[in-house]
């Protein structure tokens, strides 16, 4: 966070919620010293948490599994909890999210879905039209959104309930199975303006009042620049691909 900050970032997100057994757990729950330490650090920084993540909700999915995970963004101040899909049968899907977007109000949250790529939901209209049934929000990827073949016009048409515009690079060429999907989403982004998609489009679809983030963890660009040297080269390139929308008005 304090790395962010030097760097000029205005926001963070946070996982609040470990999503892989292997990842290392961050004890983000009310009063622990993690927490504490992360509260003073935002103050401290003047930046401020959008979003917190992640949990892959089914229609099964019970109270018990998401209300620590909001009790800390609430902690936190997020605006939003990332959430995928885990289940094909979308009304019981749908029922089982505005449960829980209701259980958010009392913590000043709102559960996002994320369409992801080698979900059940993967396609910015069928997200759109969960998160307005439930009473929630889409967070949408450009990494995702190339791998499932969404549009600028569908960034548009979904205005109402889009939380956040995840930016990353990409080649065009699509992982061959699903491993590869998941490795690439989790460990090979490139940094934005780096790839072959053209991001300008999408972020040309957006309302103005729509948060931009940066969604790139590169393992091998971590080990070779350290985190400081990773973090300042996303912002200098998302402001060098920022700086050619301006150019272009």
């Amino acid at each position: 966070m304090r790395l962010a900050a030097a760097t000029g970032f205005s926001f963070v997100g946070l996982r609040v919620i470990a999503v892989t057994p292997n990842e290392r757990v961050y004890d983000l729950s009310p009063g622990s010293p993690l927490l504490a330490a992360t509260q003073q650090a935002l103050k401290e920084t003047a930046l401020y948490v959008l979003d917190t993540e992640f949990l892959q909700v089914n229609a099964d999915t019970t109270r018990e599994a998401w209300l620590p995970a909001l009790e800390a963004a609430g902690a936190l101040g997020a605006k939003t909890f990332t959430i995928a899909a885990g289940d094909d049968n979308i009304a019981p899907l749908t029922d089982t999210i505005g449960a829980m977007v209701d259980d958010a109000r009392d913590f000043g949250v709102t559960p996002a879905l994320e369409p992801i790529s080698y979900r059940s939901v993967h396609s910015i209209p069928q997200a759109a039209a969960i998160a307005r049934d439930s009473g929630g929000k889409v967070v949408a990827d450009t990494l995702h959104m190339a791998r499932f073949g969404a549009t600028p016009e569908e960034l548009t048409d979904v205005t109402d309930v889009l939380g956040v515009l995840q930016l990353c690079d990409s080649p065009l060429q699509r992982p061959a199975d699903l491993d590869g999907l998941v490795t690439e989403s989790r460990s090979l982004r490139l940094a934005p303006g780096e790839g072959e998609q053209n991001l300008l489009t999408f972020v040309n679809a957006l309302d103005s009042n729509v948060p931009l983030s940066v969604e790139t963890p590169n393992d091998g660009e971590v080990a070779s620049r350290g985190d400081a040297g990773w973090i300042n080269h996303l912002y200098n390139t998302t402001q060098a691909l920022l700086e050619k929308i301006e150019e272009a008005v």
